[in-house]
């Protein structure tokens, strides 16, 4: 896969300045490469990105060799995981799901899945416990899961038989129907649910000592098989009783008919580092509330440290645990003399969404280039007033910087993408009289920018101003319907009504296609990261995400042709 190397570009937060990427001593920049694939790449596989290790701020006296979850199951990511062992005598991934590189999980839910392939080889000596999709290195939303983000999350293919009753290892992740069948559409292939070896799995997952299990996902007509089979083979009550727990068919999701879906609870140093639990509370439930606490009295403590990194670490800290009272304090970072702790300060509050005004305040005093970078993609995410008013104003007043290793950083460059990200209408006339002299590497940026918040294709910077003197009245869900029309998709109005035809605009112009994403993450009331996949795998996932759950957001149903169902990628 061809590569190029991304030093600037719209993903500021994440891309530009890494807290460790400013030199606590002397406080100069150091230079951040990422390395992204060209766009077009297959889409069974996934974006480099998704699978890069995160940073994480680590307090003094933990343990750095230990995985750690962090968030929910499908907002959060993964730090420092442990990657599945390809060859393994007891387990193996499928094909499809091998190209994606989703071999990736905590050391919990590993050791959970590799007792129980070994409980089923002890039982039937040779079988191989087959793998669907886990997780990123990096966890994170990808396109084939909602869940998937924190490394709690595993699929497991069903064992199966031939029309002989012998094992036959499963091409795919396979639906089973209420008699425990799958027949191909020519009836060629033939593939029956082997209940025992099933069974045996979830009895070795239900024996392990490695964490706490709180759902295994399947579908009721499969969950009686098992638990009939436990019953006739006389298995201890109790243990019957934990499987009737812990085996569920989901609400408001596919049956799980296809495979087992693992999820754990977060452990201990899980929740001390920002891991958060969702759902029922099963038998051997455990929250760990003290070291939830005692992480974040840790992180306040941090910041009197003497030492830069230590207490921009406490500042980090204090994000990701979600304190969201903590922002005052935060605050007061933003003066610290140190670089380091301005910039973490100022990602703290981006992530936290607090202190607009007083991040919007540290731009007209701050000097250094790499916390000015930090500040204005802060303020992009923060969004209101503040953020447009300040920077506008560094729209107005050209600076040149050096960061990165790159000389002559003109920051109207990067105060472009911001403005783009704010999605309002009042940074429009900022760009459209900003425009007109900018250099031609700005100036492109600038027209990137102007497009996404019109969703009007327009090149030429002359056209740009009077566009805007013939459309400023407008508010912008009009200029963004009218987007839609001109590039031939019928979005009427931007509601649940229009829903499928927003799906449809994904496959439009770049900035159709951003919109139209960003408008179903509106209605959806769910950020995914699907502006960096492909456009194929951002239109499947949005046309998935909203067939199965189209009565619950009040959309009509899926139109035939759209259908996810037929063919859907596991």
């Amino acid at each position: 896969m061809d590569k190029r190397k991304l030093i600037l570009g719209p993903i500021l937060l994440g891309a530009v300045l890494c807290v460790t990427g400013v030199h606590a001593q002397q406080g100069e920049p150091a230079p951040v490469e990422i390395e992204v694939p060209e766009p077009g790449f297959a889409n069974d596989i996934l974006p480099t990105w998704e699978s890069h290790a995160p940073p994480f701020p680590y307090m003094d006296g933990e343990d750095k060799k230990l995985s750690r979850s962090i968030g929910d199951v499908s907002n959060g990511y993964l730090v420092n995981a442990a990657q599945i062992p390809s060859p393994h005598p007891h387990m193996a991934i499928l094909p499809i799901q091998n190209k994606r590189r989703l071999n990736f999980t905590t050391q919990q839910m590993l050791k959970l899945i590799e007792d129980g392939a070994k409980h089923v080889d002890s039982q039937f000596p040779g079988s191989i416990l087959y793998l669907g999709n886990f997780s990123a290195e990096g966890g994170g939303d990808i396109p084939y899961s909602v869940s998937h983000n924190s490394g709690r999350d595993g699929d497991i293919a069903f064992f199966s038989l031939d029309r002989e009753g012998n094992p036959i290892e499963p091409p795919n992740l396979l639906p089973f129907d209420e008699n425990g069948e799958f027949v191909s559409e020519d009836g060629t292939e033939y593939y029956k649910f082997d209940v025992p070896r099933n069974w045996a799995f979830i009895e070795g997952i239900l024996d392990s000592d490695a964490t706490v299990i709180q759902y295994v996902f399947i579908s009721n007509p499969l969950r009686s098989m098992l638990l009939e089979h436990a019953k006739e083979k006389g298995v201890d009550p109790g243990v019957i009783a934990v499987a009737e727990t812990v085996l569920w068919e989901p609400n408001g999701a596919l049956p799980h008919n296809d495979h087992f879906h693992i999820r754990i609870y977060c452990n201990e140093h899980d929740v001390a580092a920002g891991c958060k639990n969702t759902g029922r509370r099963q038998p051997g439930f455990e929250g760990y509330y003290s070291a939830r606490s005692d992480s974040v009295r840790a992180a306040k403590s941090a910041l009197e440290s003497a030492d830069a990194e230590t207490r921009a670490h406490g500042l980090r800290r204090l994000a990701i645990m979600g304190d969201g009272g903590a922002w005052k304090t935060i605050v007061k970072s933003l003066e610290d003399e140190n670089p380091l702790v301005r910039a973490a300060a100022v990602r703290a509050l981006s992530d936290l969404g607090k202190g607009e005004k007083a991040v919007a305040k540290r731009l007209d005093v701050e000097t250094h280039p790499a916390v000015r970078v930090e500040i204005i993609a802060a303020l992009g995410t923060l969004k209101g007033k503040e953020s447009v008013a300040a920077l506008s104003k560094a729209l107005d007043s050209p600076r040149v910087s050096t960061i990165a290793g790159i000389t002559e950083l003109d920051e109207r460059a990067i105060v472009s993408d911001a403005l783009l990200k704010l999605e309002d209408a009042r940074a429009v006339k900022s760009l459209v009289a900003s425009v007109q002299d900018a250099g031609d590497d700005v100036r492109g940026r600038m027209i990137r920018s102007l497009r996404v918040l019109t969703n009007q294709p327009i090149e030429k910077p002359e056209e740009w101003a009077t566009w805007y003197e013939e459309n400023k009245k407008k508010k912008r869900k009009n200029w963004l319907v009218s987007g839609f029309k001109d590039a031939g998709f019928e979005v009427k109005r931007i509601n649940m009504r229009n829903v499928w035809d927003l799906c449809r605009a994904i496959q439009g112009p770049d900035h159709v296609s951003h919109n139209a994403q960003r408008e179903l993450m509106k209605l959806a009331k769910r950020d995914v990261p699907s502006l960096n996949w492909s456009k194929d795998d951002a239109y499947f996932y949005w046309r998935r995400w909203f067939e199965r759950r189209y009565r619950r957001y009040g959309a009509p149903p899926i139109p035939e042709e759209l259908s996810t169902l037929k063919g859907e990628k596991k």
